[in-house]
């Protein structure tokens, strides 16, 4: 037995005349078409499904505050970031950190360039920015890096994780960049491991960073 639909209360949405009015417009239309050719019909809902939902994915990155960036900036920010590390002699926390956001900025513009996009203000699903902007595992899984990087489906086991020191506590990958600012120890071994790995994910990107596929 299909679901029953869900009432809504348009009086508690506080819609204007021009509001109401696209409304009624829609509704007649949905009707007529339903009268003419059921097929017709569920084409048009589905179109104005998409529509709906592109039109809330413009209005979250409109009130995100998420200032967009291009695949040419991302492209600058990864070899800017990547040519002060290898510049330095000594390495530290903050040379950590900005390999992160090298890795970050690189696997973005890889991303976008692969589905024809020219900045992250295209992207129409925004958890991949507002949920998962730090989350390297998603970013490497969405690209399908090599299995030498990242580990076979379903497990994924190359992909670090890492103890704190203070505590033993363990965390994914995304947390490492958190835990790099605020200046939280984490235990040698696993820092090294990470960081050789997200160099190893440098060097994939610049042999990737101006491909399509």
């Amino acid at each position: 037995m299909p679901d029953s639909p869900t009432n809504i209360d348009l009086s508690a949405l506080n819609l204007d005349q021009t509001q109401l009015r696209a409304i009624e417009q829609l509704l007649n239309k949905i009707e007529l078409l339903i009268k003419q050719d059921s097929v017709t019909a569920e084409t048009y809902i589905y179109k104005l499904n998409n529509e709906i939902i592109q039109l809330k994915n413009q209005k979250s990155r409109a009130n995100s505050g998420m200032v967009p960036a291009s695949i040419h900036e991302l492209k600058t920010a990864f070899q800017i970031h990547l040519g002060i590390i290898k510049a330095q002699e000594h390495q530290s926390i903050s040379s950590h950190l900005l390999i992160f956001y090298a890795v970050e900025c690189g696997l973005k513009r890889i991303w976008l360039i692969r589905r024809g996009l020219k900045g992250t203000d295209e992207i129409h699903d925004q958890t991949m920015l507002t949920k998962d902007g730090h989350n390297l595992g998603r970013w490497v899984k969405e690209l399908r890096l090599p299995a030498t990087i990242i580990g076979k489906y379903p497990d994924y086991d190359k992909i670090p994780r890492f103890h704190l020191a203070k505590d033993g506590s363990i965390h994914d990958l995304k947390q490492s960049h958190q835990v790099w600012r605020y200046g939280i120890e984490i235990k040698p071994e696993d820092e090294s491991n990470l960081v050789e790995w997200l160099k190893s994910v440098c060097s994939w990107i610049e042999e990737n960073i101006n491909l399509r596929r």
